[in-house]
């Protein structure tokens, strides 16, 4: 078959692009692509549940989907970013409710609220364990409530770690001291890794740790102690991890799940957030997809619409920044 000049050049270059995961429709549209933009370190949940929807949400749009890592400032920087792109549903954020609702609350110097952001898409909930390090003189939590407070008394207060100032680790720490009658001292983590193997290594005595991923790993594997969940019930992943309002009065209502979702800003047009939220709609539904949550111990949300996903945003808004108030975090 004879071809055209030029022709064999464009066929090669679309091979070629489809190679690289590029789909010709997106080429079709001046190579514009979506972003997700993860305000997280490489290796945070949020980094790795991006990247599990990535393939399946490109499929649905017809696009290119690139997730990108923009971590600083308690995500500020990559929720910022998203914010200043056009509001053409061409860019988003993976977040918990850290980004957008409390670090807005602890850091002096973010220029955002959570109000100039909608969901178009939520993962579901996962709980935190409080886990110690391996070689923690306490077996089980009444014995590292007593440790805590023998600790506390001597002036040398159990070292916690957390992935930044008025990030949920922080103030689920804050509130679980507040409430226990006991002090900790706070050490600021880049993510939830470092952290994690730290507290594995011995560096630091405590932490909530998400359930999933490493965390578990090392806490089935014994490289990590736990000592109750923040879940009204045991995790299925972790039965052995009671909740920890069943196991001292006084933490009766702490109870603490995190989120993942998928955020644009609300300028957003409807249509393209309508695009967003279907296309993440139907990388939920995936089975495999559902799979992988469940293995990192998050429960998969059912699909909501856009209307209940705002209430759902506007809900957690009040809570969050109620339990911002309730430890008396104070923007720096």
């Amino acid at each position: 078959m004879n071809e055209q000049p030029g022709f064999r050049g464009r066929r090669t270059l679309l091979a070629t692009l489809a190679v690289g995961g590029f789909a010709p429709l997106a080429l079709a549209q001046g190579g514009r692509h979506v972003t997700i933009i993860v305000p997280q370190p490489a290796g945070n949940p949020g980094d790795v549940f991006a990247r599990r929807l990535q393939q399946q949400m490109q499929r649905e749009l017809g696009q290119t989907v690139i997730v990108e890592n923009q971590p600083g400032a308690g995500g500020a920087i990559g929720v910022q970013r998203m914010l200043n792109a056009p509001a053409d549903g061409l860019t988003a954020v993976m977040v918990s409710q850290t980004e957008p609702i409390l670090t807005p609350a602890a850091l002096a110097s973010v220029r955002y609220k959570p109000g100039q952001m909608r969901p178009v898409g939520l993962l579901g909930r996962a709980c935190y364990v409080l886990a110690g390090r391996p070689d923690l003189p306490a077996q089980k939590y009444s014995e590292l409530l007593a440790l805590a407070r023998a600790a506390d008394k001597a002036g040398k207060p159990l070292s916690f770690g957390h992935i930044g100032q008025g990030s949920m680790i922080h103030l689920m720490g804050a509130q679980w001291a507040q409430m226990s009658g006991v002090q900790l001292s706070h050490i600021p983590y880049r993510g939830v890794p470092p952290a994690v193997q730290d507290l594995a290594g011995g560096q630091i005595d405590l932490s909530f740790v998400p359930l999933g991923g490493l965390g578990l790993d090392l806490i089935t594997t014994g490289k990590l102690r736990a000592f109750g969940s923040t879940a009204e019930q045991a995790p299925a992943l972790l039965p052995n991890a009671a909740p920890l309002r069943n196991q001292d009065t006084a933490l009766r209502n702490f109870v603490h799940t995190a989120w993942g979702a998928l955020l644009v800003p609300r300028g957003v047009p409807d249509a393209a957030a309508k695009r967003l939220h279907a296309a993440f709609d139907a990388a939920m539904r995936d089975p495999e997809v559902q799979a992988f949550l469940r293995s990192q111990g998050t429960d998969p949300q059912s699909p909501l619409t856009l209307a209940e996903l705002d209430r759902f945003y506007q809900t957690e808004i009040q809570t969050h920044q109620a339990l911002a108030r309730a430890v008396g975090l104070v923007a720096e």
